[in-house]
This record gives structure tokens, C-alpha cells and sequence, in this order.
């Protein structure tokens, strides 16, 4: 009876991390996957679980049992597409190892939802959940909580859901008080009253930024900007002009709000929405007319991903100026032809559609000409 000892990686920390392909089978290259993780990050609980798979391989072997190990991982988007990977390695190492029980191994209970994926395909005999040791005092705890946070997937679970409490409770908090003293700027005092509102706010808005570091990212984007600039990057006065679409579509919108100062709110975001709209869609199409010309200059290779981001962005537009013409017209504020919302709805859709179908077939001509000489290499996708 041969027995695998099979562990999970649900999240592909070996991949992301270590740059490894799972998957793994057998101790030796088991090990050398634990070791290249280790290097890379000490504090993964995957290494722990990953020796700790090996570790029981090595007492079933020293009892003259037919045992092999192995390592399956997912993806780092955990969901379907992990579940999916998953599936796939599972089915290479059991056609490979033909084994006749499993042992489970992984380190806590979201590795656990391959668990009924492997019951339908092999007898499972033991699961077996890794607990890393922690040190318990005050300051182990402290430590603990701060390198929990540095990761991204355990930041964003925890930091992001408290920071939108915070932020809509500070919103609601100082909304009523902000249009109260607007109304009458006599009323001064309620500046005061609105401080703890606007902690919660400012709060909520700092557990955001760290949870997504944005702080990071934006100094990352003064690095790459300062170093297009010093470049001649081309995408400098794109975004420029862009910029230019943004301003000027907030005065757009400012206008047409105030054209019915009467309106209540919804009416007034509607008419703001709308006085924009065109204006950052334009935004949007400089932007991405600049990123395609500075990356046709550079590496003379034509990006399809940025014509079909652009057709999606004209289709949303006309979409969404379709529902707010047709939501207006029905609330009776503004009078707009049916055939032109017809019209405007139809656009949105058609180039939707049609940015799909080139998505998609771009996608394919440059799968199948990955490994031809063929013009069509120059069809590529940038990452991210």
C-alpha cells in the first residue's frame, strides 16, 4: 500500500516568495523548496508545515513503509483560480505517485477547502495541522501582531473593513454638522462638536492607506515619474493633458450641479456625473494614448491591452451617460430623446462587446504564435 504525504500551499507563498514551480514531489526537491522559503522569509508558517510533511515522511520511511511526499500550490488570488491550480498539480501527483491513502498536512483552515477536492479522488487517512510556536509574553505578542501586519493578505483582511467603518462613521458623523454650519456660519461652534467625527474619519483614512500602502506606492510613482521626466518619456504631456481633462471636467460638473439649485442631492450628483463624465473619459483616453506611444517608442511592440481598456472606458461612458439621461428624464428634470438614450446605450454596449471579442482574440493569436517567428509576436500585454 503506497501512502502519500501530501501538503498544501493554498496561496502559492513558494511561488510569490521563492519563485518556485510546484509542484513538488519527493523529499529532495520537497526540501529544497522549505529551504528556498526559509531564505526568503523565515516567519512563513508554509516552511514550518512543509518540514513538517517531511518529517512524518521520515518516520514512515524509517518504518518500512511505501511513502512518498509532495507539495501542491494554488494561487495567489485565493478563490476559484487558486482551487483550480490546485486541482490541476493534485491530479499530476497522483497520476505520477499512484498512491493509495493520503495524509493531509497544511497550516491552518484555508488550505482545508482541498480537502474535499482530494476525498474525491483518494482514500484520506490522516490530517495533520501545523501550529507554529510563538513566543507568549507581552512583547512576543506585540512582535507578532506587527509582522502579522506586514503581510499583505492579513493587513488588508483586518485594516480594511475597520478603516471603512471608521471612515463611513466619521462621514455620517460630521456630514449633518458640515451642511448645518454651511446653512448658517453662525453656528461656529459645531466645528467643536465634529472633532470626534473627524478622527474617526481621519482614522479610517490612515487604516486605508496603510492597509493598501498607499504612502508607498505613491512614493514609488514620485521615483518612476521623476525618472520618465529625466527620460523624455513621452507620457509626461499625455498626463499633462490629461490632468487638464480632470480640472476642467470638475468645473463641468460644478456647473451643471448648480444649474438646479433647487434639486435635492441625488438630482445634483446625477448633473455632476454627467458634466464630468466626458471630460475624464477623454482624461482616460490621453492617459492611455500616452502609455501606448511611449511603450510603441521603447520596445516597438504593440500592446492590444490598452486599445481594449480604452474601448472598455468609451463603452462605460456611454453607458453610463445613457442611465443618467434616462434616470433624469423619468424623474422629469431634464427632457432627453429615447432614441438617443437608445442610441447611447446601444454605443456602450457595441464597443463593450467589442472590446471583449479583441481581448479575446488577441489572447489567442498570441498564445498560438508564442512560439513562432510570426509577426504576430509583436502582439503582447504589458504586466500588472
Amino acid at each position: 500500500m503506497k501512502i502519500l504525504v501530501l501538503n498544501v500551499d493554498r496561496d502559492d507563498d513558494f511561488g510569490i516568495k521563492a519563485g518556485l514551480h510546484s509542484p513538488f514531489i519527493g523529499r529532495e526537491e520537497n526540501l529544497d523548496a522549505a529551504i528556498g522559503l526559509g531564505l526568503k522569509d523565515p516567519e512563513d508558517s508554509d516552511t514550518n508545515t512543509l518540514l513538517a510533511a517531511i518529517s512524518i515522511y521520515d518516520e514512515m520511511t524509517k518504518k518500512g513503509m511505501d511513502v512518498e511526499v509532495a507539495t501542491i500550490c494554488g494561487d495567489p488570488k485565493v478563490g476559484y483560480e487558486s482551487d483550480l491550480a490546485l486541482a490541476t498539480q493534485l491530479e499530476n501527483v497522483l497520476e505520477v505517485i499512484r498512491p493509495d491513502r493520503v495524509i493531509l498536512v497544511s497550516d491552518g483552515a484555508e488550505d482545508e477547502y482541498i480537502y474535499p477536492m482530494v476525498f474525491s479522488r483518494v482514500k484520506v487517512d490522516s490530517v495533520r495541522r501545523v501550529w507554529v510556536k510563538q513566543a507568549p509574553t507581552v512583547e512576543g505578542t506585540y512582535y507578532i501582531l506587527i509582522n502579522m501586519m506586514k503581510d499583505d493578505k492579513i493587513r488588508k483582511r483586518v485594516l480594511t473593513p475597520l478603516g471603512l467603518i471608521l471612515f463611513v462613521l466619521g462621514i455620517f458623523s460630521i456630514l449633518p454638522k458640515v451642511i448645518e454650519l454651511i446653512n448658517d456660519p453662525s453656528l461656529y461652534g459645531l466645528v467643536s462638536d465634529m472633532a470626534l467625527g473627524m478622527l474617526s474619519l481621519v482614522l479610517g483614512i490612515y487604516l486605508l492607506f496603510y492597509a493598501y500602502k498607499v504612502g508607498e506606492r505613491t512614493k514609488n510613482w514620485s521615483k518612476r515619474t521623476g525618472k520618465m521626466i529625466r527620460s523624455g518619456s513621452l507620457l509626461i504631456p499625455f498626463a499633462i493633458i490629461s490632468a487638464i481633462f480632470v480640472v476642467i471636467g470638475l468645473f463641468f460638473g460644478a456647473e451643471a450641479a448648480n444649474s438646479n439649485p433647487d434639486g435635492d442631492w441625488a438630482i445634483r450628483t446625477l448633473l455632476f456625473v454627467s458634466g464630468t463624465l466626458w471630460m475624464w473619459v477623454f482624461a482616460f483616453f490621453s492617459y492611455e494614448t500616452g502609455r501606448f506611444t511611449n511603450r510603441y517608442l521603447q520596445v516597438g511592440k504593440v500592446y492590444w491591452s490598452y486599445m481594449v481598456v480604452t474601448l472598455s472606458i468609451f463603452a462605460t461612458g456611454f453607458l453610463l451617460q445613457g442611465a443618467i439621461d434616462a434616470t433624469l428624464s423619468f424623474l422629469g428634470y431634464v427632457r432627453t430623446e429615447q432614441s438617443l438614450i437608445v442610441l447611447e446605450l446601444a454605443a456602450g454596449f457595441l464597443l463593450m462587446g467589442f472590446g471583449g471579442l479583441l481581448n479575446l482574440r488577441m489572447r489567442m493569436l498570441s498564445k498560438s504564435d508564442a512560439h513562432s517567428d510570426s509577426p504576430e509576436q509583436m502582439i503582447e500585454y504589458p504586466e500588472g
